[in-house]
C-alpha cells in the first residue's frame, strides 16, 4: 500500500505517534507491562521511520535501490584515482623504489621500527 502525505501531514502523525509512545512508557512504568514497552518501541520505530522518509530528499530508502547514491560511489572512487595518480607522478616515490632496489634504503626507518624484541 502506498498513501501520498504532504510534510504537514507527516509531522501531524509523528507528532501524534510520539504522544501515543509517551503514554505507553507512562503506563508501562506504572504497571511494568512488557507488551506495553512493546508497542511503544514499535510506534516509537515507525516515527523514526516517518522522521527518516521526511527529510531524506534523495530518494535513497525508497525501497527500489537501498544502496549508497551513485554520487557518493563516484566521489570515492574519484579520490582512489587522485591518490594513484599522485603515487605514480611522485618523484620522491620513483628514488625510494630505486634506492630500494639498490639496497641503500630499508621499507621502513630505523627509528621507527623500535620493536621490543631488539631490546
Amino acid at each position: 500500500m502506498k498513501i501520498e502525505l504532504s510534510d504537514t501531514e507527516m509531522i501531524h502523525i509523528m507528532d501524534s505517534l510520539r504522544e501515543r509512545v509517551n503514554d505507553l512508557r507512562d503506563v508501562h512504568s506504572i504497571n511494568g507491562d512488557i507488551e506495553t514497552a512493546d508497542l511503544a518501541n514499535e510506534l516509537e520505530e515507525i516515527e523514526h521511520d516517518l522522521f527518516e522518509a521526511l527529510n531524506r530528499r534523495d530518494g535513497w530508502g525508497d525501497g527500489a535501490t537501498d544502496r549508497f547514491p551513485d554520487a557518493a560511489l563516484d566521489m570515492v572512487q574519484a579520490g582512489i584515482d587522485a591518490r594513484e595518480q599522485a603515487k605514480a607522478s611522485s618523484m620522491a616515490a620513483q628514488r625510494r623504489a630505486e634506492r630500494m632496489m639498490k639496497g641503500t634504503a630499508s621499507p621502513c626507518h630505523p627509528d621507527f621500527m623500535n620493536d621490543p624484541v631488539d631490546w
